[in-house]
């Protein structure tokens, strides 16, 4: 769900790059992409016909007693952040850059939104996930469980429930966790990224079923005591005549 488009109209490119159809998501290779997002959950990105090496070579890493530690501790500091906001800057495998802004609050909400010229808005308000294009004024809703890091947004954390562990890395200050869904290990991973000392959420990093990578960095995070519940609800979202909902089962 969140910062995880990797086919964005109007990322910041490279120099070198050539400018493509603005088709965004909305065309053929990015409406596959989102498909593949909908039916893929925490680390199931971009379903297509191959596993990538990358995705593949990971295997469930073998946990020592200092490893278990230091997750029971990233879950009760994530099981602390009821609600939070931050912005967000997001670089994708071919080098093109977005920034937008993100609020959750747990258990089930989440907004997150890119600043122009990316036209795209995601909304979960506990129930599903709204992938809306302000330009096409089209709406796309994926089932909330079934999205990338819907684990951060349930009710209660817990990273070794449901998830397979490939790597718990400590290094120079910074923490590194790595996991994938056992059910799908081919179909891509996430790895959270925190500074430590005190512990602190500072991006995430996917890589998907064709080895694609998506780095989301997140800034002037701030924990929140209530968010104003609007931030979560798209009843009043325009549906331009070219637009629509459309449902991902």
């Amino acid at each position: 769900m969140l910062g995880i488009f990797t086919d964005l109209e109007g990322m910041k490119r490279p120099l070198s790059a050539k400018r493509k159809s603005p088709a965004g998501l909305a065309g053929g290779r990015g409406r596959g992409r989102l498909a593949g997002l909908a039916r893929g959950l925490v680390l199931l990105f971009l379903v297509l016909a191959f596993a990538a090496p990358a995705a593949s070579a990971s295997r469930a890493a073998v946990l020592s007693a200092e490893d278990d530690a230091t997750l029971a501790r990233v879950e009760t500091y994530l099981n602390t952040m009821r609600s939070f906001s931050a912005r967000f800057i997001q670089v994708n495998d071919d080098g093109r850059l977005a920034e937008g802004s993100l609020a959750l609050s747990r258990p089930g909400k989440m907004r997150f939104e890119y600043d122009p010229p990316v036209p795209i808005l995601m909304i979960a308000d506990g129930f599903s996930l709204l992938y809306y294009d302000k330009e096409l004024e089209q709406a796309t809703f994926l089932p909330l469980w079934e999205t990338p890091l819907w684990f951060l947004i349930r009710d209660k954390v817990d990273l070794r429930e449901s998830l397979e562990v490939t790597e718990v890395q400590q290094d120079k200050g910074t923490l590194r966790i790595g996991f994938r869904d056992p059910e799908r290990a081919d179909e891509g991973q996430v790895t959270l990224i925190f500074s430590d000392e005190p512990l602190r959420l500072v991006k995430w990093r996917i890589v998907d079923s064709q080895g694609f990578v998506t780095e989301v960095s997140l800034l002037d995070l701030q924990r929140e005591e209530r968010l104003d519940p609007s931030l979560f609800a798209y009843d009043d979202l325009p549906m331009g005549p070219g637009g629509g909902r459309h449902v991902i089962k």
